[in-house]
């Protein structure tokens, strides 16, 4: 849905000129078969938990397990709508005697979700004034106009900004501006139909990608931190600067590694154009930037406000580079390690509020109103809080344990080397049909009460499957970037379960890779 363009009220409501903003994919139902079976198996397996006497549970992990079951099976298959499903353990733990009505409720108000809010009104005042659009355009006409090139520049643009706002969010407002710029190239049916897919497919492969870098990217690097907060008590904190430190690297590398093999491998893209389709694409980009305008004082304005709020979260807490630390700026607080990332986002959201800015029209308005903030993905909260909820009951009631002792003999006397493969394979393709970031809630607490049974570091389990799980690129259903660029039909299903497949493994690789020889070290492996 897009941003209403019409005006507000003269005190400051005024919206700028709209940017694109995507469907609520997440928000909707399964088909009619889809929910009869969710619901079925959901509850099939809920009454099994509760009723069966052969269990080594308690009836409180009978309760979790019940849950979580039904819980899990609706989120698959939206037999329910996404917010609707992330309700149920507010009600449905305490009824059980699962948790406490007050334990649960902390979920849905936890900081990690209030990071997410603060991020994402940031997100979408940069939206409501065209700021990525505009770096977008800058990004791909710096990276030349051959195919080969504009590919390159794409993907780079889509990691870049999928770091900062949503990967559906990038897709879209990348996506017509890839296929203005396709519409121009001259060369036949076949060399287009491989340069569209190439592209396409570069996109929002990349959009997932760049999620991984930072912990607001993506949905599964929260649901980490939330689990690891837990797990280790909060004496091993990992901030925004550590974890951009520790997975910045595998996102340097997946990208251009990813364009090799779309451009070169999988799909033959031309690397050298004549003059006149050079010309054209250049034209194609510069036109989308002339009808940009000039760079107003608004855009300005909420380009370095975020920017700033970058910063803070990067600087917070000390970073350690190499041999040099640089000191956060939280250390200047009487109480440093009373604050987190969440308390800059919301500080800065918060300010958006009330600097003032101009409209297109001339209208005194805000850098972002509540008519713009009302565009929050609310059930998204609300999924993170039934995550966190779900998450704290495997904790609580000592499921994760129960679990993960039976998880444990898979991983003794292995090495980490394949423990991590394994891991990161696992959620790599089993995510090509659940919701990442439900998943990643149930399986994080049990692998790590499966590594800590086995001896090993809960990072060495945790770490791969929290990664991994955003990096599914075979289906149009893994993600919201894959629906979108098939839902251009220039991108066949089959095709892109042929070349994600091949991305899936190479995910996996470079996941194991990077934490091994790098993140593991970063993180305080």
């Amino acid at each position: 849905m897009n941003d209403s363009s019409r005006s507000e009220s003269r005190r400051g409501r005024s919206s700028p000129t709209p940017v694109a903003s995507g469907p609520s994919i997440v928000g909707e139902r399964g088909s009619p078969r889809a929910r009869a079976i969710g619901s079925t198996v959901g509850l099939g397996l809920g009454a099994f938990f509760l009723a069966c006497p052969g269990l080594p549970l308690d009836p409180a992990q009978r309760g979790a397990a019940a849950v979580t079951a039904l819980v899990s099976a609706l989120w698959a298959t939206l037999a329910l709508p996404l917010a609707a499903t992330s309700l149920l353990p507010a009600a449905l733990f305490p009824l059980l005697g699962v948790s406490t009505a007050s334990r649960v409720a902390e979920s849905y108000a936890h900081e990690l979700v209030l990071l997410f809010l603060g991020a994402f009104v940031l997100a979408l005042g940069l939206e409501r004034w065209g700021v990525p659009r505009r770096a977008a355009l800058r990004v791909v006409q710096v990276f030349g106009a051959s195919p080969r090139a504009l590919c390159l520049g794409f993907m780079a643009t889509s990691a870049l900004l999928s770091m900062w706002i949503s990967n559906t969010a990038t897709t879209l407002i990348l996506l017509p501006i890839a296929t203005a710029v396709l519409a121009s190239v001259e060369c036949d049916e076949r060399e287009r139909g491989e340069l569209s897919i190439a592209m396409l497919l570069g996109i929002a492969y990349a959009a997932s990608i760049g999620g991984t870098a930072t912990p607001v990217g993506t949905a599964p690097n929260i649901a980490f931190l939330s689990v690891w907060k837990a797990e280790t008590g909060g004496a091993r904190p990992i901030s925004f600067g550590t974890w951009m430190i520790a997975w910045l690297p595998l996102s340097v590398l997946f990208v251009p590694l990813a364009w090799f093999l779309l451009t070169r491998v999988l799909h033959r893209v031309s690397g050298a154009p004549d003059a006149a389709t050079r010309a054209q694409a250049r034209e194609v980009v510069r036109a989308e930037r002339a009808r940009l305008g000039p760079l107003s004082r608004a855009q300005l304005a909420m380009g370095a406000l975020f920017v700033t709020t970058a910063l803070l979260w990067v600087t917070r807490r000390d970073l350690e580079l190499g041999v040099v630390t640089v000191p956060g700026w939280s250390r200047l607080l009487p109480a440093p390690d009373a604050i987190g990332d969440s308390t800059v986002a919301l500080a800065m959201a918060a300010l958006a509020f009330v600097l003032p800015a101009r409209a297109p029209d001339g209208e005194r308005t805000w850098l972002v109103t509540w008519r713009s903030a009302e565009r929050l993905p609310w059930e998204v909260v609300l999924l993170f809080g039934g995550g966190f909820a779900v998450a704290g009951a495997f904790q609580d009631t000592g499921l994760a344990e129960v679990l993960g002792d039976a998880l444990a003999p898979l991983m003794v006397g292995r090495s980490t080397w394949t423990i991590v493969f394994a891991a990161a394979l696992l959620l790599s393709f089993l995510t090509e049909v659940t919701s990442n970031t439900a998943t990643t809630f149930v399986l994080l607490p049990v692998a790590a009460a499966g590594a800590r049974a086995a001896g090993l570091d809960p990072l060495v389990v945790m770490a791969p499957v929290t990664l991994a799980a955003s990096l599914a690129f075979m289906l149009p259903v893994a993600t919201p970037p894959n629906a979108i660029v098939t839902a251009t039909r220039l991108v066949p299903p089959p095709i892109m379960a042929r070349t994600g497949f091949a991305l899936n493994l190479l995910g996996v690789v470079l996941v194991t890779i990077v934490f091994q020889l790098w993140a593991r070290a970063r993180l305080g492996g």
